[in-house]
């Protein structure tokens, strides 16, 4: 059995479709608020995996995942940093990913306003670029879709970048519909490198801003009816979910 912890506080509002997500591929999903976490450390080391999902964690105060950030460094230190000494997959989803990078788990890097000053809802071509990340596996490509304000992938500088390329970090890329890079709406934030996910060193943690969770069945596909359904669903964001838990199932 895969045990899955999915984390929500006040703003979270993507939790739900990420438990469908899990439950999807056949995991057993807590969603826990994270007061009960702090109240009950010890239950972090009762799961596999650790997933923060999307939405507006305590409204964004003080910049895009911050605060639900500080709840993991200084209200749950101990057991979510003995969670990832232990080499457990973690999946951050927008709001998610936006908290690991405040966290520290994907140093030298933020996520800052869309270059289009506004709030970005699209469907979007991401390209897998990673030969390490276990969350990627046989994914050449995925249609999903984005939904949020501050998604623009920034390194601290050129140096940062190029570790991250050299490392196998750079997880996704946004693209078009025949692979290649472009620039908006093509790349919906202005992301440097077109960085649509990142990972850690290990493979072990993804980080990505689109939405996996919100397009599991080939009939949430916009162009469904256009597109052969076997050759799409192999393109759905199920597959991410899918990899985690057969990761975890063959350890």
């Amino acid at each position: 059995m895969v045990k899955v912890l999915v984390i929500r506080t006040a703003g979270t509002n993507c939790d739900k479709e990420t438990v469908e997500a899990w439950e999807y591929v056949g995991a057993k999903v807590s969603l826990l608020h994270v007061n009960e976490l702090v109240r009950r450390p010890k239950l972090f080391s009762q799961f596999q995996i650790l997933t923060i999902p999307g939405g507006f964690s305590y409204g964004d105060d003080l910049g895009a995942g911050k605060l639900l950030a500080n709840d993991l460094i200084y209200r749950l230190s101990e057991p979510f940093f003995n969670f990832v000494k232990a080499g457990k997959p973690i999946l951050g989803i927008c709001n998610g990913f936006q908290v690991l990078v405040k966290a520290g788990l994907i140093p030298q890097v933020t996520l800052f306003n869309n270059d289009s000053a506004r709030f970005e809802c699209r469907w979007v071509r991401l390209l897998n670029v990673s030969k390490k990340c276990l969350w990627t596996k046989g994914i050449e490509s995925l249609w999903i879709p984005v939904a949020h304000g501050e998604g623009k992938f920034i390194a601290a500088n050129n140096v940062v970048l190029k570790d991250l390329r050299k490392n196998g970090q750079v997880v996704f890329q946004y693209v078009d519909a025949k692979g290649k890079l472009g620039g908006y709406p093509v790349n919906p934030n202005g992301s440097e490198d077109n960085i649509a996910g990142i990972g850690d060193k290990n493979g072990l943690v993804l980080g990505l801003m689109p939405h996996p969770e919100r397009c599991l069945s080939f009939y949430q596909f916009p162009w469904w009816t256009r597109k052969p359904k076997e050759r799409v669903k192999k393109n759905l964001g199920w597959k991410i979910f899918e990899n985690g838990f057969k990761y975890v199932k063959s350890c």
